[in-house]
């Protein structure tokens, strides 16, 4: 990546908001029901909060743009590291067809027509591969594609949020709202509450691109928490919105969103191009989150293969722009595979309605690349006294602990939860469908750490 120290403050709280607020789980979010609210509120303390005062304090004392790579492998050595840059880039591959599987649907409503298993797949392939060249121009290009992305999302969100509550007041609610509906609860919605987790996932990337901040120690933490309180406002206010105007039994996890801005403009003419002119910002934000993603995922990669932890090829980067180009065509192909894997599910269960199925695959490796970096740090704070901290989270060592603790406790519960939940069970066409992608992501990824070892072995000179 570029070394030019060229973002400032702003400019990293808009990458962390761009980063870290997805449009394509907000449906599903909305999914949990009323006692989202709640939840929202008690993840903010037990994961999210303590999240970003890590990854702020992580990302201004070791200043490699391994970022969580490079956070274990400090701590744990180059195996759970190797494992941790393989999960953490692969989920990105495994998520990206996600995102424009719902970047299909919203198409196809915008032009009212109802696409089937196979144009979703091509859409998603083109997209995934659009973005993969995307994602290697220079850093300013991608910080202003960022930028404009955190912005539109913003906009969603409030007029999501704004109307959808204006709507319930005038007309009454689709969804009761009493004390009682919004404390945290397990029910119907649980299977999705670890989407809550994966919507605050991503303030890492920060710490991945901070050598080309202007003052990383300063901006860094300021970011991380105002971004903080800014994503969970948005994200409670979008979730608000949707729940005020679909009944909870009708919301769809793919669609949601539109639904929910047809409800709140109306069927006039007018509100047709209202309508219209959100849902391209809304595809906009898709491939914004995307991009951004990139920035991290890519680059970490690419260090994890200059540090011997991934084979040699993936370091490649573009003479040009200093972005990461193997990685990027990778993440194509990786994409394209998971469409067609898509289209296997879809032939063998004769189930069309599979975007869950798809996200989780990504979602799932995502949590899952996380469940090293919280005993790291508590690690490092222990073990590495001398470094150097640009910032370090407030409370000692009893602070440390709960921040490294209790999220590692959520994030483990989460995965739980993305198979079986309270009250809910376990669906076994799930189960098989996306456990068979993880078992195969695992082994694709061993594959790869045994050629890098191998690769590595070959360059250390014998003593």
């Amino acid at each position: 990546m570029s070394e030019k120290k060229s973002v400032n403050m702003f400019g990293i709280l808009l990458v962390a908001v761009s980063s870290v607020l997805v449009i394509d789980t907000v449906a599903a979010s909305a999914m949990i029901g009323p006692s989202a609210i709640g939840w929202w509120v008690l993840f903010f303390f037990i994961f999210f909060l303590p999240y970003g005062l890590v990854t702020a304090e992580l990302g201004t004392t070791y200043k490699d743009e391994g970022a969580i790579v490079d956070w274990v492998q400090r701590a744990f050595g180059r195996g759970a590291a190797a494992r941790t840059s393989w999960l953490y880039w692969v989920n990105y591959s495994l998520w990206v067809p996600a995102v424009y599987y719902m970047f299909a649907i919203i198409v196809g409503q915008m032009i009212g027509i109802e696409f089937g298993p196979y144009m979703i797949a091509i859409f998603a392939v083109a997209m995934t591969w659009l973005t993969s060249w995307i994602a290697t121009f220079d850093v300013e290009r991608l910080t202003w594609i960022a930028a404009l992305g955190a912005i539109f999302k913003s906009v969603i969100m409030i007029i999501l949020g704004v109307g959808g509550l204006y709507v319930g007041f005038t007309n009454g609610f689709a969804n009761p709202f009493t004390l009682a509906d919004t404390l945290p609860s397990f029910g119907d919605g649980a299977t999705y509450l670890p989407i809550i987790i994966f919507n605050v996932m991503g303030f890492e990337i920060i710490a991945g691109a901070a050598s080309t901040f202007k003052n990383p120690d300063r901006d860094i933490p300021k970011a991380t928490i105002l971004g903080g309180i800014l994503i969970t406002f948005f994200y409670l206010l979008a979730s608000l919105g949707i729940l005020a105007v679909i009944p909870l039994a009708d919301i769809s996890d793919s669609s949601g969103v539109i639904d929910a801005f047809i409800m709140v403009f109306g069927d006039s003419a007018a509100a047709q191009v209202l309508v219209y002119v959100v849902g391209i910002m809304v595809l906009y934000t898709l491939v914004s989150n995307v991009v951004t993603w990139a920035m991290g995922v890519n680059q970490t990669v690419v260090y994890a293969a200059e540090h011997g932890l991934m084979p040699k090829a993936l370091a490649k980067v573009s003479d040009k722009t200093g972005m990461p180009t193997t990685a990027s065509w990778a993440n194509g192909w990786l994409g394209t595979a998971t469409m067609v894997a898509y289209l296997v599910m879809v032939a063998v269960t004769g189930n069309e309605d599979l975007f869950w199925n798809v996200f989780s695959l990504g979602a799932i490796g995502l949590l899952a690349s996380y469940v090293m970096m919280f005993p790291a740090f508590l690690k490092l704070r222990l073990t590495d006294k001398d470094a150097v901290r640009g910032y370090t989270v407030p409370g000692g060592t009893p602070m440390a602990i709960y921040c490294s603790v209790i999220p590692t406790i959520v994030l483990l519960t989460g995965l739980v939860f993305f198979f079986w939940a309270p009250g809910v069970g376990m669906d076994m066409e799930y189960f098989y469908t996306v456990g068979s992608g993880l078992l195969l992501a695992v082994i694709g990824g061993e594959v790869l750490i045994w050629k890098a070892n191998k690769e590595h072995a070959a360059s250390v000179p014998a003593e």
